[in-house]
Formats: structure tokens, sequence, C-alpha cells
């Protein structure tokens, strides 16, 4: 059974001072005694809970041992510390180094390396899709987000984790309407340690040769100028 919340039934935030939760606690029992809520069946049972939370939350040893079962001792020990004027140093003391990056056992991988779609495909279908595979050789959980580089490529939305030792398969499209040439893009995954990245290729691209504009004019050579001797 789940402890309850002594001190949202006092109506207080746990880094209130003693003396706080005393006036709380007379404060509300006088609203709701059952000598002057006769009228209220509910009366004895509220007060009962507010007697409860006070032989709790009201002592010095108790409220440090409920602190620390709830986790609420943290909050007053920072809000000591801030008051102090090397508070800094205080933090800086107990505040735990971070954990080293993972190093991967076996690097995670992404197949295939490389994907491409023909400029043929685009033209007979509006949407070309190609699946993709996440493979976790390593004894850690990759979760993490997949993004590309040009709006003509669409990935999967939400997070994607592959389990120690498993792989996690996704689709991505190429949106044949929106393809821009150079036709060329990336997929790519971010976990927290690791990114794999799969170029996209549109191949079969051939850009038009410019001709000059024709014309039924008869061609006429320029008239050579004669040389005026002078008088």
């Amino acid at each position: 059974m789940n402890e309850p919340d002594h001190y949202a039934t006092l109506q207080v935030h746990p880094d209130v001072t003693d003396a706080e939760i005393k006036r709380a606690y007379r404060r509300l029992m006088r609203a709701v005694h059952p000598d002057a809520n006769t009228h209220d069946p509910d009366a004895n049972r509220k007060a009962a809970l507010l007697n409860d939370a006070f032989e709790v939350v009201g002592d010095v040893a108790r409220r440090r041992a409920y602190d620390d079962r709830r986790g609420h001792a943290s909050v007053r020990r920072y809000q000591v510390w801030a008051e102090q004027p090397d508070w800094e140093d205080i933090v800086a003391e107990h505040v735990s180094p971070p954990r080293p990056a993972h190093v991967h056992r076996v690097e995670p991988r992404i197949e295939p390396d490389e994907i491409e779609v023909s400029v043929a495909e685009t033209r007979a279908r509006a949407r070309v899709r190609r699946s993709l595979r996440i493979v976790n050789d390593c004894d850690c959980t990759l979760t993490g987000d997949v993004s590309t580089s040009e709006p003509w490529v669409w990935g999967p939305i939400g997070a994607i984790t592959v389990g120690p030792g498993r792989a996690a398969a996704f689709d991505v499209e190429v949106v044949s309407s929106r393809v821009r040439f150079p036709g060329i893009s990336r997929v790519v995954f971010v976990a927290g340690d690791w990114t794999g990245v799969v170029p996209v290729k549109i191949t079969g691209y051939e850009p038009k040769r410019r001709r000059p504009p024709a014309t039924d004019a008869t061609y006429v050579p320029p008239r050579r100028r004669r040389a005026v001797k002078p008088r």
C-alpha cells in the first residue's frame, strides 16, 4: 500500500519549516474538528487524517525518515545550501560526477548502408518505399528518433527502441512530386550514444540539354565594308 502524502493532507509544501507545519495543522484542525462540525458525517475521518499526518511530519525524526522515503529531503537540503555564501562550492562537493559515456561492445549498424531510387520508379509511383533495419548486437538498449535531411524523404514519427541483441525495422518513403535535383538526401537515426546515417540517392537523372531556338530565316552573311581611300 502506498504511503499517503502527509504534506498534501496538511496543505503545505515539503520544504516548509516545522513551525509552519504546526500552524497549518492547528488551522485545519479548527476547521474540521468534529465538535465544531456535528453536521458533517466525515468530520471524524478528516480529523484522523490530519492527526496521522501531523504525527509523522510534526516530529523531527519521523519527518526526516518520511522525507528520505519519499525523496523530499533533497528539496530542503538544496534550500539550505542556497542560503550559504559559498553555495557553489557546497553543491560542487555533493554533486555526483557525470557517468562515463557508454562504449558499445559491438557498434550498432543500419542495413542497407545506402538507398537508391531510380527516376523511373518516381515517375511510376507517387511514393517509393524502402525498408531499413537497425541491428543492435550490443548488450545495451538503443532508443532514438529518425530524421531526414530533405523534405522529399519521409521517415517514421516517434522513438524507436532496439533491445540488446535485437533488430528493429522501419520504412522510409520518397515522395516523387517533391524530389529536387540533385536527388541526394540522408536518413539519420540519432540515439543517445550512437548515430547512424544512410544516404538516399535518386539515380538515372539526366539534365536536359539546352538547344538554340529553331528558325526558318535564311542565313545572310555580314556585309564587308569597303575601304575608303583618302583624297
